[in-house]
């Protein structure tokens, strides 16, 4: 596990700025390694800590950098994974759901701010506001917070870096469709390694051929997997079975079909599909019911076993 220490080293001036950020990314990459080392083969965890050390080839433009960055100072990390900024801002990094559904490890949320923390408080930071950088009814502002100084372009976003290591879920609301797909990606990456939430059953995907899965879930944001068996519509929804009557399923609205159908993937062709989805769980007498979050929410995957 990473060490909770967090840096007690300011940088000062331009060159210490720089050398504090190749620290940091030094310390997030042997971080990483160090934590996957336990799950991954080697030379897995070696692939992962070399896409975040600093390298000679030319940084590709991340989906996640919306743009121009403006430096910011971390003074600390909630374990809702929340930074507070030198300047009195509240940031939420968009596209993170850092909340545990009831029976979670309590440890993990700890766990996830005492590393961010270590990753950022005390090193130099760029901050990508979205939303017009207003912030929302909580105070916070939402945005991507990426290592800071010119070395450290080729680095993802920490909320990618959260991401991939098991310590957050995507939230499809949070962020941009490039984005999101990055996001995702990360996600798929952590989850079939088990690292961090993943490795906690109660984090793991709900089975969508299985009702009972769901009998503690009413009420929660949930995530689930599984092949779809029929869709079909009726009273100005669109329901997307995992069943017969009595089993799961999904319930769409008409603007998440429109959505959908912009996008390339009609609900209408999904019999038969495996996919994954988050959204609000409840308890129905014909069966347990998600109505996903957004049409983003949705993801088409290859076939697998649910975890």
């Amino acid at each position: 596990m990473f060490s909770t220490t967090r840096p007690n080293e300011k940088a000062r001036g331009p060159a210490g700025a720089a050398r504090a950020g190749m620290r940091l990314a030094a310390n997030l990459a042997a971080n990483l390694a160090a934590s996957l080392a336990a799950s991954l083969a080697a030379s897995l965890a070696a692939s992962l800590a070399a896409s975040l050390v600093f390298c000679a080839a030319p940084a590709r433009a991340d989906p996640c950098r919306l743009g121009r960055g403006e430096p910011v100072a971390a003074t600390q990390v909630s374990e809702r994974l929340e930074v507070a900024f030198a300047d009195g801002r509240r940031a939420r990094l968009a596209g993170l759901e850092a909340s545990r559904p009831r029976g979670a490890d309590p440890a993990l949320a700890a766990e996830a701010a005492a590393d961010l923390a270590q990753w950022i408080v005390g090193a130099p930071l760029d901050w990508v506001a979205t939303a017009g950088g207003a912030p929302d009814r909580w105070g916070r502002v939402a945005g991507a917070l990426f290592l800071g100084g010119p070395d450290a372009a080729g680095l993802p976003s920490l909320a990618q870096a959260l991401v991939e290591a098991g310590h957050a879920r995507v939230d499809p609301l949070g962020a941009a469709g490039p984005c999101l797909a990055v996001l995702y990606g990360a996600e798929a990456r952590a989850r079939a390694a088990g690292r961090g939430l993943w490795a906690d059953p109660a984090q793991a995907a709900l089975n969508g051929a299985d009702a009972a899965a769901f009998a503690s879930r009413g009420g929660q944001i949930v995530l689930v997997e599984g092949r779809v068996a029929s869709v079909a519509a009726s009273r100005g929804r669109t329901y997307v079975n995992f069943g017969g009557r009595g089993d799961p399923a999904l319930v769409l609205t008409p603007t998440q079909v429109r959505a959908l159908e912009r996008a390339g993937r009609p609900p209408a062709s999904w019999a038969g599909r495996h996919l994954r989805a988050r959204g609000l769980a409840e308890l129905r007498a014909a069966g347990p019911r998600v109505s996903p979050v957004s049409a983003e929410a949705v993801e088409l995957v290859e076939a697998r076993a649910s975890r």
